[in-house]
């Protein structure tokens, strides 16, 4: 790869997604896109939440620069393997789609349904234009499978599947900001090594706006990227690890991106689970999320951050010494992993809500409805959890002197 050229990638994008900070706060202003506090909100105070449009001008900028590069000034983009067929003004379309359902929804806050159905579109343009799965390699076999019919449908889903991990993360000051650029780094590593500049400027103008967007999304945040933003990256990391990993390697080496997104991965598994055991719309909101966890722990905004910042670290080494490797070494690699995600399960609680609402119900009769530590019912909310209060730590917010984003 072309390092100079890179370096030229990240330096445009750095900029003008640095630029546009400012802008889309006024615009989110002008617009009304607002986070104003509430009980499932960590922020005190009103904070724009549009900060996806910076995100969207600055993966604009990168991917021009590119083309005028490789029209105007003699740059090559080398691909070992199969990108020609893929449509990328068509793409473009798909991941404007996509940044196009995320803004509306800042703005309006769109209906979970309606939501979903605009992300499955965007992610059916995506497809459309040639990004795909295609054939994968099973396990203790060297043959290619072709996903045939299953191709479309499966990739779609992929894609669906990283936006949502990537919007559910979106929590504290910085959090998914700082992991979309760890998974963007380690898959800088495994796409420069599988020979494609293409995915590589890719990564290098993810890496760059989250960077530059970091400036301003940090602990205490002036700006939160929104739903605009979280589907444009999760998007965005979907693409480059279909393209990059998924569709050259075995079916082992198609879960490093999984891996590597390690930490929201098990957070939105956690989240899924635990809404439809508690009849809940898997859109719904709560306080249960790993980062809400942290808080009550008594970590402070910035701690908590750091520390999923150095999971998703961890997990990235991991997810690329996987993506080298081969035999029972793969695999001995793989069990250490999934010992390490059972830890973190039982560390930080993952599934004890889910654990709790059947224990507690066990042998009753009746609707299913949590218990006091004494016995006697609780209060029962919406969603059959006990309302949160917002007096401590302890709640479920955050402490006082810790005002931040709120999440989804």
């Amino acid at each position: 790869m072309n390092w100079t050229q890179g370096l030229i990638v990240f330096a445009v994008t750095f900029v003008v997604t640095y630029a546009m900070v400012p802008v889309s706060k006024k615009l989110a202003t002008v617009l009304g896109a607002i986070d104003y506090p509430s009980n499932r909100r960590i922020n005190t105070e009103p904070v724009p939440r549009c900060g996806g449009i910076a995100l969207y001008v600055g993966i604009t900028a990168g991917a021009l620069t590119v083309f005028l590069g490789t029209h105007f000034f003699g740059w090559e983009l080398y691909d070992l393997y199969r990108l020609k067929d893929v449509n990328y003004p068509l793409v473009y379309v798909g991941i404007s789609a996509m940044f196009a359902v995320g803004l509306v929804d800042d703005i309006t806050q769109l209906h979970p349904l309606p939501k979903f159905g605009g992300q499955i579109v965007a992610a059916i343009i995506v497809v459309a234009a040639g990004v795909s799965i295609g054939s994968v390699r099973i396990p203790l076999d060297t043959d290619y499978v072709n996903l045939s019919w299953l191709d479309a449908p499966l990739t779609v889903l992929y894609l669906v599947v990283f936006v949502n991990i990537t919007n559910l993360i979106d929590g504290l000051d910085g959090l998914a900001s700082g992991l979309v650029a760890i998974v963007s780094t380690a898959l800088l590593y495994m796409v420069v090594l599988r020979g494609s500049m293409t995915l590589a400027f890719a990564c290098i103008a993810l890496i760059a706006v989250c960077l530059a967007f970091l400036r301003y999304n940090f602990f205490p945040a002036s700006v939160f990227m929104g739903d605009s933003g979280a589907l444009l990256l999760g998007l965005l990391v979907g693409i480059i690890s279909v393209e990059g990993i998924v569709r050259t390697q075995s079916f082992i080496v198609m879960l490093v991106p999984l891996a590597i997104a390690g930490v929201p991965v098990i957070d939105t598994l956690s989240a899924i689970v635990r809404r439809l055991r508690g009849h809940e719309s898997i859109g719904h909101a709560d306080t249960e999320h790993v980062h809400h966890r942290l808080l009550r722990a008594g970590l402070s905004q910035k701690r908590s951050v750091a520390v999923l910042w150095l999971c998703t670290a961890a997990l990235a080494v991991a997810g690329c010494a996987i993506s080298g490797l081969s035999g029972a070494v793969r695999w001995g690699v793989l069990g250490v992993l999934a010992v390490v995600v059972l830890i973190v399960i039982w560390k930080f609680g993952l599934f004890r809500p889910v654990l709790k609402h059947y224990y507690d119900n066990l042998g009753g009769l009746g609707p299913r409805t949590p218990h006091k530590k004494g016995g006697g019912k609780a209060a029962v909310g919406k969603s059959g959890e006990r309302p949160v209060s917002a007096a401590s730590p302890a709640s479920g917010e955050a402490p006082a002197d810790t005002p931040a984003k709120g999440g989804e």
